[in-house]
C-alpha cells in the first residue's frame, strides 16, 4: 500500500478564481456555492473544474445548503461557499464547521459581491485546520496566495 503524503496547499487556475468570483458576484446578496474538482499532485491539490449548485437554503442570504447528487464531482474535490455578512469575514462559522460534510471546504468573503478573502480548510479528525490556497500563473511553478482576512 502507498502512503500518500499530507495535502500542504491548493492551487486554482487563475480561470477558476474568476469563475468562482462571477459566479459569488452573480448570486450576490444571496451566498453562493458549489465544488472545484481537483487532482491530487504529491502533497498539493489543484483543481480542475467549477460546479456551481444553487443555493436550496430558506435564508439563503444567511446560508449556502446545496443538494449533494451527480452534479458534484469525484473525489478529491473542494466546497466553497461565500459569507456576504460583515459579521462573518474570518472563514468557517460554527454552523460551517458542524454542516459541512466536505473533507475540504473554502470560503469566499464578498460582503459587497466581490470577493475580498479566500480560505480554505481541511477537515481533520478533531479540528479544521487551514491550508494555503493559491492561484497558478503561467510558468512553471509559480503560485501565489489568494487574498486572505484574519
Amino acid at each position: 500500500m502507498v502512503a500518500l503524503t499530507r495535502i500542504r496547499r491548493v492551487t486554482i487556475p487563475q480561470g477558476l478564481v474568476r469563475a468562482v468570483d462571477d459566479h459569488v458576484a452573480a448570486e450576490h446578496p444571496r451566498e453562493a456555492g458549489g465544488f472545484l474538482a481537483c487532482e491530487r499532485r504529491g502533497g498539493c491539490l489543484h483543481a480542475t473544474e467549477h460546479v456551481p449548485l444553487p443555493n436550496e437554503a430558506a435564508t439563503p442570504e444567511r446560508r449556502f445548503v446545496a443538494t449533494v447528487d451527480e452534479r458534484a464531482p469525484p473525489q478529491p474535490r473542494i466546497c466553497y461557499h461565500s459569507h456576504t455578512s460583515a459579521s462573518t469575514p474570518s472563514g468557517l462559522t460554527d454552523v460551517d464547521r458542524r454542516k459541512i460534510p466536505e473533507r475540504y471546504a473554502l470560503v469566499v468573503f464578498a460582503p459587497r459581491g466581490d470577493p475580498h478573502s479566500y480560505r480554505l480548510f481541511q477537515r481533520g479528525l478533531l479540528r479544521w485546520r487551514e491550508l494555503p490556497v493559491g492561484r497558478a500563473e503561467a510558468g512553471p511553478g509559480e503560485w501565489h496566495p489568494l487574498p486572505r482576512l484574519a
